[in-house]
């Protein structure tokens, strides 16, 4: 049995069925960011794995929403403090628009949110002017 380096479909599967099924609490969050971190050596792993989540989070419960982001949050906070940049470059295109999407479908979740961002601008996950721009486009909510 040798396992392989590059993410495959399987790996993609296995992954959506971790993120659909993470609850809220912290081993839950914790336990689904490890899977998502298993894809950060594997050629193409974190857009692959980013794109599992974001997809995860658009068809998931609304109740599904904010363990999703806080998994992405120990994913971005573990990966900037312990291997590199590429959860975070992955990351950074779908970052706005799934902000809003969270928000859209649960207003009470924005002071959450914006908690979570201004964490990211407080540990310097990323730059002042991402958070920002992240933060200004909860503005509306």
């Amino acid at each position: 049995f040798t396992q392989s380096n590059t993410a495959t479909m399987g790996d993609a599967a296995a992954l959506r069925n971790t993120l659909s099924q993470t609850d809220s609490t912290m081993p839950g969050i914790q336990s689904s960011s490890r899977e998502m971190m298993r894809f950060y050596d594997k050629p193409g792993g974190p857009p692959l794995a980013v794109s599992e989540w974001r997809s995860v989070l658009q068809t998931s419960s609304p109740s599904l929403s904010l363990p999703l982001l806080y998994v992405a949050n120990e994913v971005l906070q573990t990966s900037k403090r312990n291997r590199g940049s590429k959860f975070l470059e992955a990351f950074s295109p779908v970052l706005g628009s799934s902000l809003m999407f969270i928000v859209g479908r649960d207003r009470s979740a924005v002071e959450k949110v914006r908690r979570t961002v201004k964490v990211w601008g407080d540990r310097r996950v990323f730059s002042m002017r991402f958070v920002m721009d992240l933060l200004a486009g909860l503005d509306n909510y």
